[in-house]
């Protein structure tokens, strides 16, 4: 695509990273977000061929990898039939190729014994291994056999320079933070000088359409939030939530999902499950981002599957598969045997794909839903591949005979081989297209006039499944409420059972004063759906949403409401007399724990989270949690906060006290307001610190004590890995250290 006059020599992309025009063709510096092709696509400009590895892959703030080349190099190679070429050091070029041979070839050993049902036959299972090669030597298309058939390595050189051909090349020189500078020059001019940003957290995609109001989750449906390609400017990369019992499973999210169903309303409590179908940027990507959001999440794929998605994390975040795993619930599927997730069965199968990919069937209610993840279903070529011995008779027959019973169906369409083409869907009976629809194909390439219909994306445009409400909806409704508040968690069943029978469901019009300042506590309550804001003096010093409470204040501590909550939006939620829920509480160590948080709420600790850069991203809920556990306290110049070699047995959150941080038997660092300080890694795996804190001047911090601290982490993964391995993380400033 040739540049245009007008077009700039340096550009900012608007998912991060910078476009440099150069005589050799656009160079893309720095950040590579998922999509970040689809930049230049929907600019007209030319997909850069040359991509420059920013220094930090991974961006913890997001969640997203910013050094995503897969889709640049499949454009590259399957569409423009050359090879990309990747700017980096030998570290960068060992962790790329790490992740193009999971994503291009899949796992080099497969063994799918733990995947299947011991009941499967031999002759119904998938030999990954032989399907893998097909699609790598016999699928038709440009071979691919090695990395270094679809990229070219330039790294640099031992003064920090890449040389590009044509007189082009690229200098590194790496600043403070671990960051980099780059300097673009072409044939003995500088055409451009660019830091990396700092944060590498480039801006995200638009979001998907937006309801009004609050959505309320179906008993059964699914909400498509994108059902496009990578390669298409106009469409989000394929992903939806499936709705099952009111609650969300994610499967396959578009990169933006998290933030998508923040939009409509729709909590992280909400969605706490993932389908993870397979390791393809377009389906992954999405997936890391919502572990990370908030609370744990349970990950629902094959043991094959998890291994590749691990390898290919690994690489990218930098950190250890061990620490990987503890960010997540990993929940194994079983092929060949039925299982339970939010209460509806789920049959699981392999498809036909390049890489190990799972579809699955799922039932409640006496409705159905079949989803065909990426595959090739094409019976011609299915047919050969049988009898080119790469499928066995039963393998073919069960992928011949597709399950077009159900009453929505989920299929694929693309680019053969790897995927499904749309005239073979054309070509199915008129009762299965009315219940079909496309997925992972742009609007413009599906075939007209062939019945064919493209899944709609938006929750106004959420496909319900009419079935009978559970009879015990009501009871789990309060139930999740409930255990949605990590005080409250660990309640004995006895315990649960009792909050059934003193709750009680309460709905508000939006603007309804729910509490007014300044009376006397007589009801605590937890928000079901919508939104309330906390009013002091006029002003709104919070917002609460789904699975947050209130109320809890006056009732144990017998003083007046220190505020007004006003319903925000229409607003539901579970109401507790105060005689009640003080009765609930009885021997048990809540009421300190209640009365803790009250008095850290007047404190300044909720500014104090605000202004540090990490605590700033969490959501009000999980700044609840963590004001239960601050204890407020003075500390004297001179105090130790830790020594080196001794016992890492809190974290400190600063507030008037300033804190000096020594590494090496010197200071490295004077912190103050908003700093979180602590050796985490120490507080985590029990050892001792390597460094040592200090009391610089006297004043108020709010201590953590490590168990607790530690828990908080365990149950907050994306905190987890922003906090691994820090030391501390400066207030407002936004910096930290490891």
């Amino acid at each position: 695509m040739p540049v245009h006059a007008s077009t700039p020599v340096v550009m900012r992309l608007s998912r991060g990273g910078t476009l440099v025009q150069t005589s050799t063709g656009p160079v893309q510096l720095g950040a590579a977000p998922p999509e970040s092709i689809k930049d230049a696509l929907a600019a007209g400009l030319e997909v850069p061929s040359i991509y420059v590895l920013p220094t930090a892959w991974f961006s913890r703030r997001s969640g997203l990898t910013v050094a995503e080349l897969e889709f640049p190099v499949y454009y590259n190679f399957f569409q423009k039939g050359r090879r990309l070429t990747a700017v980096c050091d030998s570290e960068g070029k060992r962790r790329l190729s790490m992740v193009l041979r999971e994503s291009l070839f899949g796992p080099e050993h497969v063994d799918t014994a733990f995947d299947y049902a011991p009941r499967v036959s031999l002759d119904m299972r998938a030999d990954l291994g032989k399907e893998m090669d097909w699609f790598r030597r016999k699928g038709g298309g440009r071979c691919v056999e090695r990395v270094e058939d679809v990229v070219d390595f330039v790294l640099y050189d031992e003064r920090g320079r890449a040389r590009l051909g044509g007189g082009v090349e690229v200098a590194r020189t790496v600043l403070t933070q671990g960051q980099s500078s780059w300097q673009v020059v072409d044939g003995g001019r500088l055409l451009a000088e660019v830091a990396e940003e700092v944060e590498n957290a480039p801006e995200r995609g638009q979001p998907g359409p937006v309801v009004s109001g609050v959505f309320q989750p179906p008993a059964f449906g699914l909400t498509v939030l994108g059902s496009s390609h990578g390669f298409d400017p106009a469409g989000k990369t394929t992903g939806f939530v499936l709705w099952v019992n009111h609650h969300g499973v994610l499967v396959d999210p578009p990169c933006d999902a998290t933030e998508t169903l923040r939009l409509a309303g729709v909590s992280p409590r909400q969605v706490d499950a993932v389908i993870l179908t397979h390791c393809h940027a377009d389906h992954d990507a999405g997936v890391f981002q919502k572990i990370l959001e908030a609370g744990r999440v349970s990950l629902h794929t094959t043991p094959t599957i998890l291994e590749s998605f691990l390898r290919k994390y690994t690489a990218l975040t930098g950190e250890t598969e061990e620490q990987l795993r503890r960010l997540f619930v990993f929940r194994p599927v079983t092929l060949g045997a039925p299982q339970r997730i939010q209460g509806a069965e789920f049959r699981f199968f392999y498809s036909l794909h390049a890489i190990p990919t799972v579809g699955f069937e799922c039932y409640l209610g006496g409705k159905s839903f079949v989803y065909s993840a990426d595959t090739m279903y094409d019976p011609p070529r299915i047919e050969a591949m049988h009898a080119q011995g790469f499928l066995s008779r039963g393998r073919r027959d069960s992928l011949l005979h597709f399950p077009w019973h159900h009453s929505v169906i989920l299929h694929e369409a693309g680019v053969p081989p790897i995927h499904t083409p749309a005239d073979r869907l054309a070509q199915l009976p008129t009762n299965i297209k009315e219940r079909l629809r496309i997925i992972h194909i742009a609007e413009v390439d599906l075939p007209k006039g062939q019945g064919l219909r493209l899944a709609r994306t938006g929750f106004e445009n959420t496909i319900v499944l009419p079935v009978a409400e559970s009879r015990h909806a009501a009871a789990l409704e309060a139930l999740d409420a409930l255990v949605g508040i990590e005080l409250f968690r660990d309640l004995p069943v006895a315990r649960a059972r009792e909050f059934l029978t003193i709750s009680r469901r309460e709905s508000y019009l939006a603007g309804t004063l729910i509490i007014g300042q300044g009376e006397p506590g007589d009801s605590f309550y937890i928000i079901l759906s919508g939104e309330a804001a906390v009013v002091r003096d006029g002003v709104v010093i919070k917002v609460y949403r789904d699975g947050d409470f209130f109320g809890e204040t006056a009732l144990v501590t017998g003083e007046p409401r220190s505020a007004d909550v006003r319903a925000k939006t229409d607003l539901a939620v579970l109401a507790v007399d105060k005689y009640d829920f003080l009765s609930f509480l009885r021997d048990t160590d809540l009421v300190q724990a209640l009365v803790r948080l009250a008095r850290n709420r007047d404190l300044p600790s909720w500014d104090l989270m605000a202004e540090n850069h990490v605590l700033s991203a969490l959501s009000a809920a999980q700044k609840t949690q963590l004001q239960a556990l601050l204890q407020a306290v003075v500390v004297k110049d001179g105090e130790i906060l830790w020594e080196e070699g001794g016992c890492a047995d809190s974290a400190w959150l600063l507030d008037t006290a300033v804190a000096d941080f020594h590494e090496g038997g010197r200071v490295v660092a004077t912190l103050g307001r908003g700093s979180l300080v602590g050796d985490i890694e120490g507080i985590i795996h029990g050892r001792p610190p390597l460094t040592r804190a200090v009391i610089r001047q006297e004043g108020m911090a709010f201590r953590i004590p490590a168990a607790a601290f530690s828990t908080f982490l365990h149950n907050n993964p994306g905190v987890l890995l922003a906090l691994g391995r820090s030391q501390y993380v400066e207030g407002s400033t936004g910096a930290s250290s490891g």
